[in-house]
């Protein structure tokens, strides 16, 4: 049976959803493009107009965890975000 942290911080959240304090502290972001693949290393983020590979601190707090098609999941306050691209 999984705790209520694991299903927590497995949880995806959307910036809206995401609690006010982290609402505002969440950085603005410019994401101008991004390449999902099947083959891992080939998944990128352009953010700020810098390429960035699943794992980066893509801004200060903010981890870059998986590129979907379309989508990226970013890892915040130890809360996972949906992004579009």
């Amino acid at each position: 049976m999984a705790s209520d942290a694991s299903t927590a911080s497995s949880r995806i959240y959307t910036v809206a959803e995401l609690p006010a304090d982290a609402q505002q502290a969440f950085p603005k972001l410019s994401i101008s493009g991004g390449v999902y693949s099947d083959n891992v290393a080939q998944r990128m983020l352009i953010v700020n107009g810098q390429v960035f590979n699943e794992g980066s601190e893509i801004a200060p707090g903010v981890v870059l965890e998986l590129v979907r098609s379309r989508t990226a999941v970013l890892k915040f306050r130890g809360l996972r975000v949906s992004h579009p691209y």
